[in-house]
């Protein structure tokens, strides 16, 4: 919906607004900005609810609280009502209004009552308040700098490093923690000193006389485990609940599109939109690096069968290459470019639309990757990763560690399985997938919207049993999902339901095979050899992209269009003996 920023201290209003500026990609559609003394925040503003009305930073009654916002509530209209009754007054339609008044009447437990993907701050007089949503769907970083007497909040990195106080630096630990587990850990980002708000936290910030950071308070905690329902009754709870979901997600005063990959999650999500949209078709969209990839058949053949408005998107080699520097700078981390093709997407989808919805994070919930039944890589490669970075000079960060030995002491498949549904719905949905999709889709001012993640969903599914989810006996993943698939949907959706989809990831597979034989062949050894950083890399293209990045982000502070084509970055490098 927006890209919010806000900065503590000297000449706080001017690199307010440079900020602002820089995420305008997030929020073309209007700019506002609450300056006091020595201290601004403001948004970029992507209008989806409330479009006439809804202009950000939102105040109270008396104006002495305003908040900043990002994402979406999808229970504002019953928490209007409620506020109404108590005795507040509303002056728009928007979601980011009830924020302010349900800050009023609750302090900083206003949260507790959103159900929704947000970041948002909010000013009330002295004090700031920064919080985001449960699954950390939508980002928000921070950095406090005591020497200049600075605090600088942003919906994305590129943000920050407006403020020239700040100067980045590789983060190394958060580089060999990616080395083992492909993200960095915890809060950490690839810029010292930057962290990420976790999911599920607020942060108090006290202003005067000096910015003063208290420690973050976690405001959500996992259901526990419910044994009263049956497979039946679970299944049951999960369609109304999943459809109502969607439906939510649906909602706003613009159209909404759907992605299509042809695998169950998002054939489930298009069937229950077809079922609350009958008064025109969906809108849907699917991506693929040639014409016959398995999954863009697959999508044909379930916009077909929803009825959708499709728009098949195929991507050439030369268009693919083009994106890289700009993908980069969006993803704002270090990338192995499997993401690419959802940026690349987002620009067909931002043609049409302003918001889409996305099935990230089923394979979480419900457990779909490979690892839920097959123990090895998490078990044996995991460990074996680690000793061969420690031989090579490679220190992963205390949790990176501790996560392996948790792995390599899960005594029992029970026990195993059980580690991976909690490792999988924290660090590596949250890097690896919400973070990348936000920022791709926000690239092309698109909101990504994932009712998998839903709140409701969330703590209905994680409060099941895992048997429900996952059966290694049979050899099932998705049990439940699959099931509730077939029953309620037919056996029209009998092959999406028994195949397993390729997913977006190998949606640009060709082409990245391609990219890593064009570094390979173009750039010398001596290249890889003379490298400080080689020994955290396997690939020259791993090693290329890293040095993308740091030119992009630690030379000219997020701007991709300063470093050329990637074509004449490889040239560039092949020419060099170092970074």
């Amino acid at each position: 919906m927006c890209g919010i920023a806000g900065i503590a201290g000297p000449s706080s209003d001017v690199i307010a607004e440079q900020m602002i500026e820089v995420l305008r990609h997030r929020g073309p559609d209007d700019t506002g900005l609450c300056a006091r003394p020595a201290f601004a925040m403001g948004t970029s503003r992507l209008s989806l609810v409330d479009i006439a009305s809804g202009a950000q930073p939102t105040y109270n009654e008396t104006g002495s609280i305003a908040v900043c916002f990002n994402g979406e509530i999808y229970n504002h209209r019953a928490l209007r009502h409620l506020l109404r009754e108590a005795g507040h007054t509303f002056r728009s339609e928007s979601d980011t209004e009830v924020i302010v008044h349900l800050y009023e009447m609750h302090g900083e437990r206003c949260v507790d009552y959103l159900h929704g993907m947000f970041a948002f701050a909010v000013l009330d007089g002295d004090r700031l308040l920064l919080a985001r949503d449960r699954m950390g769907i939508k980002p928000l970083y921070y950095v406090s700098l005591p020497e200049s007497g600075q605090f600088v909040f942003a919906s994305e990195i590129k943000a920050i490093l407006q403020c020239t106080d700040y100067t980045p630096r590789l983060d190394t630990e958060a580089l060999a923690d990616t080395a083992l587990l492909g993200y960095p850990c915890g809060v950490t980002t690839f810029f010292k000193d930057i962290r990420l708000l976790a999911p599920g936290h607020t942060l108090s910030v006290a202003l005067d006389p000096g910015p003063r950071v208290d420690p973050p308070r976690r405001y959500f905690h996992k259901p526990a485990v419910r044994t009263d329902l049956s497979m039946l009754q679970a299944q049951e709870a999960l369609g109304t609940t999943l459809a109502s979901a969607v439906a939510s997600h649906l909602s706003a005063d613009v159209e909404v599109g759907l992605t299509l990959s042809g695998g169950i999650d998002s054939t489930v999500m298009a069937l229950l939109a077809r079922e609350c949209q009958r008064d025109r078709p969906l809108l849907t969209f699917s991506i693929a690096d040639n014409e016959q990839h398995t999954d863009l058949l697959q999508a044909a053949m379930v916009a077909q069968l929803v009825g959708s408005e499709h728009v098949p998107v195929i991507v050439s080699f030369a268009e693919y290459l083009d994106a890289i520097p700009a993908y980069v700078a969006a993803e704002e981390s270090l990338t192995d470019l499997h993401v690419l093709p959802f940026f690349l997407l987002a620009r067909r989808i931002g043609e049409r639309v302003k918001a889409c919805l996305y099935g990230e994070g089923a394979d979480e919930l419900f457990g779909g990757y490979p690892e839920y039944l097959d123990r090895s890589q998490r078990q044996q490669w995991l460990p074996q990763r680690l000793a061969d970075l420690r031989a090579r000079g490679v220190m992963p960060g205390p949790h990176a560690q501790n996560l392996v030995r948790r792995y390599a002491r899960a005594s029992g498949f029970d026990a195993y399985l059980q580690l991976v549904f909690e490792d999988n719905l924290g660090d590596p949905l949250e890097r690896q997938h919400l973070h990348p999709a936000d920022k791709c889709a926000m690239a092309s001012s698109v909101e990504a919207r994932v009712p998998y993640l839903d709140d409701g969903v969330v703590a209905l599914v994680t409060s099941l049993p895992i048997a429900y989810r996952v059966r290694p006996d049979l050899g099932i993943r998705k049990h439940i999902l699959r099931r509730l698939c077939l029953e309620r949907f037919g056996m029209a959706t009998a092959d999406i339901v028994l195949r397993d989809k390729q997913s977006l990831p190998t949606s640009g597979q060709r082409h990245l095979q391609r990219f890593k034989q064009l570094c390979a062949d173009r750039l010398p050894d001596s290249y890889v050899k003379s490298h400080e950083f080689a020994n955290y890399f396997s690939e020259k293209s791993e090693l290329l992209l890293f040095d993308l990045f740091c030119e992009i982000f630690f030379v000219h502070r997020g701007r991709h269009d300063r470093v050329g084509s990637i074509e004449d970055f490889i040239a560039a490098r092949a020419g060099r003996k170092s970074l």
